[in-house]
């Protein structure tokens, strides 16, 4: 891995400000009314920002089982890193969670954007928010993006603790090149500009959870400041490493996964032909629908809530078994049953696991 030496921070101008005028319940949660509940202001009433690291946990929803996954976040994170709720503004966040609550505005941020990939922020956008975090938040080491949706069936803390001696500044999940994978479907939307990197060289990867390093998030900034635009999975991997910066994979397979990571924390699969197959623990969809058995695993998506859940088993149908094909069906089957027995791993004996949420 190639790394580039540290670099003095430069200075950011001042985000966009937006009072939260809408006092609607949703899920028996009422919204802040109050001033905090602004986009672009940094939560309050928390550590200086000194920590090595920051967990920002993306939602734009808030019911019971969604706190509870923030819970767990929270009693097993809160020693190693500053925890935060990151969420769209107008998003219905208890008024105890406010006061570590960063809420940004889509629609400013899109506006003051040089390029954009279409006008959403999902697919693809989800890098200029994530920015903006960084630009408010900016004395951390490392940026840990983790979105509702992801479970993790053991201590957050397992997961971190095997992964804190590697500096990589790209920390990801299936780290594919176009090379490996020429047929994902957001190749098409990348704009580099001067890019010194052959498009065989292009990377992506997969981002419900993820880790950035300061140096990352800055060569990101100044690459989109500079007009460079695209899905962010394939935007941010293809930036980290133009600057010569270094990346790393969670677990899984892939050429980019540590010998002593290989197999572990989550499986993934592409096919032959270089298409990335809805299949495994850790995939785009359809939802995870079969229990979640398998120990210090990540899974996504897995939804929560009455209405999540009932869409989930819908999709699930409709993706798994309707529209794909047999050979997709199969693979899918498979590593659904595979994700219900534990792979061979090394032990954490030092970190206490806890009780599954999910």
């Amino acid at each position: 891995m190639h790394e580039l030496p540290k670099r003095e921070r430069g200075s950011f101008g001042q985000g966009h400000f937006a009072v939260n005028l809408n006092s609607e319940s949703v899920s028996g949660h009422e919204k802040d009314v109050s001033p905090i509940a602004r986009a672009g202001h940094p939560a309050r009433g928390l550590r200086s920002g000194t920590d090595k690291q920051a967990v920002a946990f993306f939602t734009h929803v808030f019911n019971p089982a969604i706190e509870l996954r923030y819970r767990k976040l929270k009693e097993e994170l809160g020693s190693r890193a500053q925890i935060f709720i990151f969420a769209p503004l107008g998003t219905s966040v208890p008024h105890q969670y406010l006061d570590e609550t960063y809420f940004f505005d889509y629609d400013s941020l899109r506006s003051g954007a040089v390029r954009v990939n279409g006008d959403k922020i999902i697919p693809g956008n989800v890098h200029l928010a994530q920015l903006d975090f960084y630009r408010h938040h900016p004395g951390f080491d490392y940026y840990w993006f983790i979105e509702y949706d992801v479970v993790f069936t053991g201590d957050w803390a397992t997961l971190l603790a095997a992964v804190e001696n590697d500096p990589a500044d790209l920390l990801a999940a299936h780290v594919r090149s176009l090379e490996e994978e020429p047929a994902w479907p957001w190749w098409e939307t990348l704009e580099l500009p001067g890019c010194s990197l052959s498009q065989a060289e292009w990377l992506r990867a997969f981002f419900p959870v993820y880790r950035i390093s300061n140096d990352g998030l800055r060569s990101v900034d100044e690459h989109v400041k500079l007009g460079w635009s695209g899905h962010f999975e394939g935007l941010i991997p293809c930036i980290i490493r133009a600057a010569s910066l270094s990346i790393s994979d969670l677990g899984g397979s892939g050429r980019w996964t540590p010998q002593d990571r290989r197999h572990r924390f989550y499986s993934s699969f592409s096919s032959d032909a270089g298409v990335s197959l809805n299949a495994g623990t850790h995939r785009h969809r359809p939802p995870l629908q079969l229990p979640l058995v398998r120990r210090n695993t990540i899974f996504h998506p897995v939804k929560a809530g009455s209405a999540e859940q009932k869409k989930g088993v819908v999709e699930f149908v409709k993706h798994q078994y309707l529209r794909e094909l047999p050979v997709r069906c199969a693979i899918s089957l498979y590593y659904n049953l595979l994700s219900l027995w534990p792979l061979p791993h090394k032990t954490e004996k030092s970190i206490k696991e806890s009780t599954d949420v999910g």
